[in-house]
């Protein structure tokens, strides 16, 4: 594992006072209360970024000092003051900027200590609905559009090399540039800006191979660590649960642009350079290992990413595969039905039985009916208000 970037065991140790996920700082005075510092702090790094952003074309290549000073205080009122998932959020997308996917996979392995460890007793409360206490998460992954990590997650460098430190969102524009095929619209998307093939081409193979190994484990753990916080809040929201498919999708994207790199990378330094890794995504894929050359080839087209016929071998995988198809229509057909009939499909069949059918038959007898006729057992804890 690349090492931790956030002191995950203070945070989690118990708040000495009256409880041990401290007080409720929104009860606390709006002048002195750390919650609302933190706020504040976000709203300016986050219009700071928005203006760099704007001014550099997209690239985003600047922190805002501000992202700094929540990474810093943040964990400091989480582990003192209060356990509060909103202050988990904020040190979330500071981690993210400032550390990249070693920050994200602390950051979810955080909410999964603190959600195991502290559920009832977390902040916010809840008031009306679940929703009240974990709506900060919601946003991360975005309910009906991307959450406020998938922009700053396609930013984070995936080249380390003297040409440019350039992320995920580059490599698709110079992948899109590069289908084009008419030379007087590439012209004019270079000069609008565009970052050509070439040029990432290049700083891939300027990267040391060290960089690479990092970044495809450090991906990898995000992604394992995405899976354990949805399994905690799961567990405790049912049907209720943050959705997290955004995220997963970004990920999953992610990694697979890294191996194809990877083998960019040792296909130009087997070749003698830069200049020897000319050829297309898909002759690159071809040389890959049997099973992944068509997902290699469709992830470096700017495509979706499927897996070959033939080698899904669980559900969850068949899951997984939805979802990347869901994730392409979004961004193909942002218009499109599809991406929301997909998730949810994927959600109900990852639901137990019994929640499954509390969702789909809210009247309790008719609901014993069914299990009646269908001659399955019903769950023992089987209730009007078991869900």
């Amino acid at each position: 594992m690349v090492d931790r970037v956030l002191d995950i065991d203070t945070m989690l140790a118990p708040i000495d006072g009256e409880g041990p996920t401290g007080v409720n700082l929104r009860e606390v005075s709006s002048g002195t209360s750390a919650l609302y510092a933190l706020g504040d702090l976000r709203r300016s790094a986050s219009t700071a970024e928005r203006n760099m952003v704007l001014d550099d074309d997209g690239g985003g290549a600047s922190i805002p000092e501000a992202w700094g000073d929540i990474l810093e205080r943040a964990p400091k009122v989480i582990a003192t003051e209060s356990k509060d998932l909103r202050i988990v959020c904020f040190l979330i997308e500071a981690a993210v900027r400032i550390h990249g996917f070693a920050g994200l996979r602390d950051g979810f392995d955080l909410v999964t200590g603190l959600v195991e460890q502290y559920w009832d007793d977390l902040y916010p409360p809840v008031e009306d609905s679940i929703e009240d206490k974990i709506n900060d998460l919601i946003g991360l992954n975005g309910a009906g559009g991307d959450g406020v990590l998938i922009a700053p997650l396609r930013r984070i460098p995936l080249t380390d090399g003297m040409t440019g430190a350039f992320g995920h969102w580059q490599y698709e524009q110079a992948s899109d540039l590069r289908k084009l095929g008419d030379e007087d619209k590439v012209r004019a998307r270079i000069e609008a800006g565009a970052l050509p093939y070439e040029t990432f081409e290049q700083a891939v193979m300027e990267t040391p191979a060290a960089f690479y190994t990092d970044l495809a484990a450090t991906v990898q753990e995000a992604r394992d660590s995405l899976k354990r916080m949805d399994a905690a809040l799961t567990e405790r929201c049912g049907v209720e649960a943050p959705p997290t498919s955004n995220l997963s999708g970004t990920l999953e994207q992610i990694a697979d642009t890294v191996a194809f790199i990877m083998r960019t990378w040792n296909k130009g330094m087997t070749d003698g350079g830069a200049g020897a890794a000319e050829g297309d995504a898909t002759a690159t894929a071809e040389a890959a290992a049997p099973g992944e050359a068509g997902a290699s080839a469709g992830a470096a087209a700017g495509g979706v990413s499927v897996a070959a016929a033939g080698t899904i071998q669980t559900r969850e995988q068949a899951f997984s595969q939805l979802l990347k198809i869901a994730d392409f229509f979004r961004r193909t057909e942002p218009h499109s039905v599809i991406p929301h009939t997909l998730e949810e499909l994927v959600r109900r069949g990852r639901l137990p039985l019994n929640l499954l059918l509390a969702e789909l038959i809210p009247d309790e007898d008719a609901r014993q009916t069914f299990y009646i006729r269908a001659g399955v057992h019903p769950p023992a804890e089987e209730s009007s208000d078991s869900y």
